[in-house]
């Protein structure tokens, strides 16, 4: 039985589970933050109590500090909510929900998370198995401390080799999107195996694993390298030794190509931060691809922490100056630009390269604005010249 397979066999008290079935696990956390609590508050029943407060976790990251008055209002009221129900609200600048996980519940190998966001999956860097659902589902979820689950088949990625210089787990997030399956990926769980993934640094294994909710994915995680089930040939095999950068271009995560096939594409804003790329590593090599240069007199370089626990390492390390002197925009820690709710909207005629998730039409503001999507240190680069160049 598979790795995934035996862990939510545990979960649900079973000898064995097969795909396909629908089983019923309790889960370790259960995650919300203020972009999916209005639509958790409006189904909540009256009187409903969360049965599981201790391991209830929302976050303000979408839309902190509030920017209209109804994001304030939301906020007021899922304030009150946490105070009711005795669950974790983190409403002050903590960071943003995946890294604050991270950093204060410490996720592990075997826990199932339920989270109504669609990149819970970052957690599989740890060994946990983190679904997405929806607002009403997490409500239930809420109420019951329980799970419905599919058990779903396992796609696996064997990743071979080692990441040239120069190279970051996000390019190598965006060779698998151009190369996996999409019709087998729907619905299974996405397994990370092999030496360019145990490797890896424990923030770049998040960074991989962030990018699992593009997919098509139900979940995933990085596998042990005890767990991995012997003679079980994988469904994508990835060679890294020789990957050189890439970009995802509009108007989808799968649209990729190498990023020297796009050198000399004009950018307005670069945008570095939030769930996917704001880790320490991340403004390392946003500054590797600065290169000491200033951010260039066409662009806007907005740089969003991950969490206030990073941000204070950034400050502390000289950093957060370094890159203001540099002509950065060092934003509150949380999401940033990459949900388009605030904070570094585009207009029309805009062009992002940004190391964020998801690259569809108006994600980050006006739906004729363009959205690139490669590493911290492609957007360095980029971001000091005022075009797409390979970095350095």
């Amino acid at each position: 039985m598979h790795f995934i397979h035996r862990i939510l066999a545990v979960a649900a008290g079973r000898e064995k589970v097969e795909s396909g079935e629908v089983i019923k696990v309790p889960v370790d956390l259960a995650l919300g933050h203020d972009g999916t609590a209005e639509k958790v508050l409006t189904h909540w029943p009256p009187g409903g109590k969360v049965s599981i407060p201790q391991k209830t976790v929302f976050t303000l990251d979408h839309l902190l500090p509030a920017p209209t008055v109804e994001a304030r209002e939301l906020h007021r009221r899922l304030l009150e909510f946490g105070r009711e129900q005795n669950i974790y609200v983190l409403a002050r600048g903590e960071g943003v929900l995946h890294q604050v996980v991270a950093e204060q519940f410490t996720p592990r190998r075997g826990w199932i998370i339920a989270g109504a966001d669609g990149h819970v999956a970052t957690s599989g860097a740890f060994g946990a198995l983190a679904f997405t659902v929806k607002p009403e589902e997490l409500v239930e979820v809420l109420l019951t401390g329980n799970l419905l689950v599919r058990v779903p088949p396992v796609y696996t990625v064997e990743v071979g080799g080692r990441l040239p210089a120069g190279v970051t787990a996000r390019d190598l997030a965006l060779e698998v999107l151009r190369n996996l399956d999409r019709e087998r990926i729907q619905g299974a769980a996405l397994v990370f195996q092999g030496e360019g993934v145990w490797t890896l640094s424990t923030a770049s294994q998040m960074a991989l694993c962030n990018l699992i909710g593009e997919t098509g994915a139900t979940t995933g995680l990085v596998i042990p390298p005890e767990e991995v089930e012997v003679g079980r040939e994988p469904e994508l095999k990835v060679e890294v030794s020789n990957l050189k950068p890439l970009v995802a271009c509009p108007p989808s995560p799968f649209n990729v190509r190498p990023l020297e096939e796009l050198e000399g594409l004009p950018i307005s804003q670069g945008v570095v931060g939030g769930c996917s790329s704001g880790r320490l590593e991340d403004i390392r090599e946003l500054l590797l691809g600065l290169a000491g240069h200033t951010v260039h007199k066409n662009v806007t370089l907005l740089v969003t922490p991950a969490s206030r626990e990073i941000l204070t390492t950034m400050e502390r390390e000289g950093l957060t100056q370094i890159l203001r002197e540099q002509g950065a925009l060092i934003l509150p820690p949380g999401c940033g630009p990459c949900p388009g709710k605030h904070l570094g909207l585009l207009a029309p005629g805009d062009r992002v390269l940004a190391a964020t998730v998801r690259n569809t039409p108006g994600r980050m503001g006006a739906s004729t604005a363009e959205i690139y999507l490669a590493s911290p240190r492609a957007v360095g680069a980029a971001a000091a010249v005022g075009y797409l160049v390979s970095p350095g």
